[in-house]
């Protein structure tokens, strides 16, 4: 026996002696583990497959190993896909970690707290960094574009820094602003604060004052759209959320990364107009047909043949845009630190335009024990943004280059500006536009700082104490100047005008969070005290008649006629008190409540209160058996949620009675005093929505194709609307609670993983319906139009209309029917608009009075699209990754105002090339009218379809391997094409248009408004 045993031991020590010979022979493998961003994953465990050698990643996410001649390593980490490689001859392996595909594990932030996504009830949208980082943006607002399903952007300026419009799920006001709040690491900010009034000086295009902050500090953007999720904010939750978060340290090493691009714009469209030669000759055919002697000879005719100018040639060009950024972050598990500094130029395709940003953050978080953490968000910045003047009363440079005569040079033969086309007897009056672009001064400069602190609290196991104070302070300064060289100056001898506001917006918040998890149910408890209030001061002068124009708006005192100075102080402030509960019973029953109480300064002495409850309820099935015993369906859940949320955004004392200034004259003495200005309404209250939402989300192998769906209803009442008054009152209007709008829709959004392996391929996508609708107005009203603005010959605004059971913004005018044609019955003085007759325009007589004027004009268009949508498609093999963007819209109109000149063929303004096939006896088209002098009448032809297909984006980039390389972590080279193609049957600049901004009403209008440009950029991302 002795002697067996002997034996088989004997053998077991020498298999053991071969396989420690076996294994001593191997070799030493290093390497480092990133994620897809190239960030190290410290803590990654690296074994050898089917045996017990393994070692897991330092803190820089490096590792080395002593490994066999042959085998396999496999590495893995929590929250990664596992990775297998098989071991050759190679001394150093780099590896990347993709993360697992499980959207509903993500943690997503929302009102003053995060949540697991598994955990959550409200409709939560979520963009990234990557996503943030994929197009070359002045605007953290402009990133939000076909990202999120329910969130409609709309460009309402292209010119850099131009301001957007943003609506979620729908516009819900008429007369308070539709835009969604912003809340930046805690802060809620408000971006119109920096904006300045155009005054009567020209303006300029809407400014973003978001445009003042750093895209790339971002780390993450959550949209809260239904009101379980945005009730937290109560009174400024109607119109959505956008809850932002900035980047902040991660323990570990100090890395340093750098971000940098180049590029060139170009403009993306031109418009077809008429050149010299075509432009006299629809000129003289004009006033030949009014019994005019025509303005050229043959022989000029003939010359324009080869002489002719193409405006827009001379006003537009090709621009840069660059963008210059290095962060550092790093730190320890006492202290982690992120700090960044920026550098952002974006030259305009117009003349003399263009948005130039520098800005720094500082991100501090301190650990000082184990129940005290404090920490900081510190950020400031300085823009400078230079304008192009396009105000709706005189058209400004894009109005100018599409309307100035062909036939005009920009210079005369001594060298000087050409000044107007005064020379063209019967013109429309306008300026050089190039003169008028390179000469006249609009510029603001805005200085911003924007920052909080922080202490949290561990006061017991399961309960923290959060308290932070911050604030946002702009201080801006706007100067214009028009000299007397120019149009615009010549008539005030040079005309200045310099404003100045200060914005001062503190905000203090106090919270506790008791968080505990017991054997099968999760209670979360939050609740709150918030106190922000806002100062704005502002201060303006103007003057005219200056002896020189060389210190332009420098020196308003050279200026003998000086304008009435203007200044002004305001403050309004919100006290908040707010809680919400969470709980989850089994991981699959799920419930929230969330309510808050505002009080706000801006309401009348009875409604300084409001209340704002939520309440939902999710089923998460992921977790019942009869979901695990279907292998392709991994995720399931449905959530229910009803809300009522607020919108207190409308102007400041609008309940109290004004006093306005008053100036008489008396004989050669001006006498200024005061009179009542407006009748007070005690009454005011808060516009309020009522939202219920019924969401699903649905995932499938193992979430590789991830779908939700959202069906929502809101109803907005008590809007704020103006009341007609008697006269006898001596006043016109008073501000009331009346009317109600509607909006419901469909959201639907899919994340699919379609590839993996040596070639990925990943699609994101999302659509949205949405129909709005007016329900009811003021007492007995079913209609009313939007107030005018413009020229005597173009009444912007008033061509928009409120009809109960019609959308908001709907366009009113006169119906076409044709041309008419010779032999035709013409009823002598059947048109207000002046005579007709053979070639002339044919209205349809709507109310059948015989008779064409304003009583037949009715709803010809609708500006809120049918439905809009965004689609990503990501590749990438080995090395190389393959971006393509998209954004559309589909049913939307738009009213072409440019169109209204372009089509005049009356020889006044320059045309759009196709009224060369205009009517005459021996060409009776039906399309275009005869060469005459016509009233400007809004109509359906100026009514287009403004539906488009945008290719957003296509970039191509190349990872740069980096293991020989110690210094260098990571490095990414890539070319971006922004804005490349665009399909659509809109015949202007661009179909995504609005030139009077964020105006609740007047929406797709679009007259001289800043063109859309097409970019060509080249970039690099490298970290050490």
């Amino acid at each position: 026996m002795k002697n067996k045993l002997y034996k088989r031991l004997g053998l077991v020590i020498l298999f053991l002696a071969l396989s420690v010979y076996v294994y001593g022979q191997g070799r030493v493998v290093q390497g480092t583990i990133t994620d897809d961003q190239g960030e190290p994953i410290p803590g990654t465990t690296v074994a050898v497959k089917g045996t017990t050698i393994g070692t897991v990643a330092d803190i820089d996410g490096k590792y080395s190993l002593n490994v066999p001649d042959r085998g396999t390593l496999v590495y893995s980490f929590i929250g990664f896909e596992s990775q297998e490689i098989i071991l050759g001859n190679q001394s150093t392996i780099n590896v990347q970690l993709t993360p697992q595909i499980s959207y509903l594990g993500e943690v997503v932030v929302v009102g003053y707290g995060v949540q697991r996504k598994s955990d959550l009830t409200g409709s939560v949208s979520s963009v990234g960094s990557r996503e943030i980082k994929q197009v070359a943006i002045a605007s953290l607002d402009q990133a939000l574009q076909g990202r999120a399903s329910g969130v409609q952007v709309t460009q309402a300026s292209a010119a850099p820094g131009g301001g957007v419009s943003i609506r979620v799920r729908g516009g819900n006001s008429i007369n308070a602003s539709n835009e969604p709040l912003y809340v930046i690491d805690g802060i809620p900010i408000f971006p119109n604060n920096a904006t300045f009034s155009p005054g009567n000086t020209g303006g300029g295009q809407p400014q973003n004052a978001l445009a003042n902050l750093n895209p790339g500090d971002i780390e993450s953007m959550e949209i809260l759209k239904d009101a379980s999720a945005t009730a937290i904010y109560g009174s400024r939750g109607a119109n959505g959320v956008v809850i932002i978060t900035t980047k902040r340290g991660k323990a570990g090493a100090t890395n340093v990364d750098f971000e940098s691009y180049y590029g060139v714009q170009q403009v993306a469209r031109k418009l077809p107009l008429l050149n010299a030669e075509e432009f006299a000759i629809i000129a003289n055919e004009a006033r030949e047909g009014r019994g005019l002697s025509p303005i050229f000879s043959q022989q000029e005719i003939a010359n324009f043949r080869n002489n002719s100018t193409d405006w827009q040639d001379e006003v537009f060009r090709d621009a840069p845009i660059q963008n210059h950024q290095v962060t550092i972050s790093g730190g320890d598990s006492k202290t982690r630190y992120a700090i960044s500094g920026n550098y952002f130029n974006q030259q305009g395709v117009i003349l003399n335009s263009g948005f130039e940003r520098g800005s720094l953050r500082v991100n501090v978080d301190k650990t000082l024990n184990n129940k005290l953490t404090v920490g900081n968000s510190f950020s400031i910045s300085r823009a400078v943004n230079n304008q192009q003047v396009t105000d709706q009363t005189r058209g400004g440079v894009v109005n100018g280059a599409l309307v100035f005569s062909p036939t005009l040079p920009v210079f005369d033969s001594e060298g000087n500006f050409t000044f107007d086309n005064s020379s063209i007897p019967g013109s429309q009056q306008v300026g050089n536009p190039v003169q008028d672009a390179l000469e006249t001064l609009n510029k603001t400069v805005t200085n911003r700082f924007l920052g909080n602190v922080f202490l949290e609290w561990k006061m017991i196991d399961n309960l923290v104490f959060r308290a932070s104070g911050g604030m946002d302070y702009q201080a801006g300064r706007r100067d214009f100047y028009a000299p007397s060289t120019n149009n615009r100056g010549r008539n005030a001898f040079g005309s200045a005008l310099v404003q100045a506001n200060n914005v001062f917006s503190p905000v203090g918040t106090l919270t506790l969070n008791y968080d505990k998890k017991f054997e099968q149910s999760h209670l979360t408890l939050l609740g709150g005290y918030e106190s922000q209030s806002q100062m704005v001061d502002f201060i303006g002068a103007s003057a005219t008649n200056f002896p020189t124009d060389a210190l332009g708006s420098d020196n308003l005192g050279l200026g003998q006629i000086v304008g009435t100075p203007f200044s002004g102080r305001n403050l309004w402030r919100l006290d908040s008190w707010f809680g919400r509960v969470n709980y989850t019973l089994f991981d699959k029953f799920l419930f929230t409540g969330t309510f808050r109480a505002d009080g706000s300064s801006r309401f009348g002495a009875g409604n300084k209160w409001g209340y704002f409850p939520s309440a939902a309820i999710g089923y998460n099935m992921s977790n019942e058996p009869f979901v695990n015993n279907i292998n392709w369906l991994s995720t399931l859940k449905l959530t229910s949620s009803w809300g009522l949320t607020g919108n207190q955004e409308i102007g400041l004392y609008q309940s109290l009675s004004q006093l306005n200034t008053q100036r008489n004259a008396f004989g050669s003495v001006i006498a200024i005093g005061l009179a009542p200005g407006r009748i007070p309404n005690p009454d005011l209250r808060w516009e309020k929505t009522n939202q219920v939402n019924i969401g699903l989300e649905i995932g499938l192998i193992e979430d590789r194709i991830f779908f939700e769906a959202a069906a929502y209803y809101k109803r907005t009442q008590d809007l704020l609307l103006p009341l007609d008054l008697p006269r006898t009152t001596g006043f016109s209007t008073i501000l009331q609670n009346i009317g109600s709008v509607e909006n419901k829709g469909l959201e639907m959004a899919v994340n699919s993983t379609n590839l993996t392996g040596a070639f990925k391929w990943s699609t994101n996508a999302n659509i949205t319906f949405n129909r709005n609708k007016v329900l009811e107005l003021g007492p007995g009203e079913t209609f009313r139009l939007a107030p005018g603005t413009g020229d005597g010959h173009l009444q912007i605004g008033n061509s928009s209309i409120l009809q109960v059971g019609s959308p908001v913004g709907s366009f009113f005018g006169l119906v076409t029917d044709g041309i008419y044609q010779l032999g035709d019955e013409i009823t002598p003085g059947s048109s207000s608009f002046g005579s007709v007759g053979p070639g002339d325009i044919r209205y349809v007589d709507v109310n059948g009075d015989g008779v064409i004027d304003n009583n037949d004009r009715t709803i010809i268009g609708d500006p809120q699209p049918k439905f809009f949508y965004g689609m990503n498609n990501d590749f990438s093999y080995k090395n190389f990754d393959l971006s393509i963007f998209i954004v559309g819209s589909y049913g939307n109109d738009v009213w072409n105002v440019n169109s209204h000149e372009l089509y005049r063929n009356d020889g006044a303004t320059n045309n759009i090339r196709g009224v060369m096939n205009r009517w005459t006896p021996d060409n009776p088209n039906n399309e275009w009218p005869s060469s005459r002098t016509r009233p400007f009448v809004l109509s359906d032809r100026h009514i287009e379809d403004a539906s488009f297909l945008r290719i957003r984006t296509i970039t191509l980039g190349y990872n740069l391997q980096t293991s020989g390389i110690n210094w260098l972590r990571s490095c990414r080279v890539y070319l971006q094409g922004q804005n490349l193609f665009t399909f659509t049957s809109y015949t202007g600049f661009d179909p995504e248009v609005n030139s009077l901004g964020q105006n609740p009403i007047g929406i797709g209008i679009d007259r001289g408004t800043f063109p859309m440009a097409k970019s060509f950029i080249l970039g690099v991302n490298f970290g050490l």
